[in-house]
């Protein structure tokens, strides 16, 4: 009996880290879903998705201006689809964190934003570093803020006596 008791304890010791290191993947999978959706939702113009993304208090900041709540990150998404309408922005995550304790979870990256200017034949394109703080409600990770910060920029955009504000 005792044997039967020991080795129950020792089957209990060595299965709930791996169901816990199994919960942790599932969310780091999760958030990878998340963020490759912003990819195609926004590239393929599905707004009602990509704003599925975004948690109503959601913020977004860039050098370009800040929007808080997700009625200003709609008008910010439609925005851009209207100066740019063939504007193409790319998350690649790089490091995803999850907080074990509390419904949050930290994603950083490099993003990329091309489109062709009026009257131009090429590209303008901006890179650089994101971070984006995700809220889990439910099953589901919304994002509650995040911040782009330009590294590089090339094409006509980029030209500061040329560009538009």
């Amino acid at each position: 009996m005792r044997r039967i008791i020991l080795l129950g304890v020792v089957f209990l010791f060595l299965t709930i880290p791996a169901l816990a290191q199994n919960q942790h993947d599932l969310h780091i999978n999760t958030i990878k879903a998340r963020s490759e959706l912003w990819n195609t939702s926004y590239n393929s113009r599905d707004s009602l998705t990509f704003f599925s993304l975004f948690d109503s208090s959601a913020i977004v900041v860039s050098l370009g201006g800040k929007w808080i709540g997700l009625e200003k990150c709609k008008y910010l998404c439609r925005s851009l689809y209207a100066k740019r309408p063939d504007i193409n922005w790319h998350i690649e995550s790089t490091k995803i964190e999850v907080n074990e304790q509390w419904p949050a979870a930290y994603e950083t990256g490099a993003w990329s934003e091309s489109w062709t200017e009026s009257g131009d034949s090429t590209k303008s394109e901006i890179k650089g570093k994101y971070w984006i703080m995700w809220f889990l409600r439910g099953d589901t990770y919304y994002i509650l803020s995040a911040i782009f910060t330009p590294i590089s920029c090339t094409g006509s955009y980029c030209d500061k006596s040329t560009r538009k504000n």
